[in-house]
């Protein structure tokens, strides 16, 4: 009997992704691992708990700028 290995794959949370980080934080994010749409849209329901963030994709190729401007932390 042989034993195979499972490939695990990850699944990819644009909210947990933004409730991690703190105020001031500042992360660029690749857009083939979140869309930006995405992380617009976890931003916006997440200011109901408190976190604040500006998403910005200007000057940016592939990839998506998120600075934290307040979380409740």
């Amino acid at each position: 009997m042989t034993t195979q290995v499972a490939k695990l794959e990850r699944k990819v949370s644009p909210a947990a992704t933004l409730r991690a980080m703190t105020g001031g934080m500042t992360v660029t994010i690749k857009t083939k691992h979140i869309k930006t749409p995405s992380l617009r849209t976890a931003a916006y329901r997440l200011r109901a708990n408190g976190y604040y963030f500006h998403v910005s994709e200007v000057g940016m190729v592939d990839e998506t700028m998120v600075t934290c401007i307040k979380s409740p932390k």
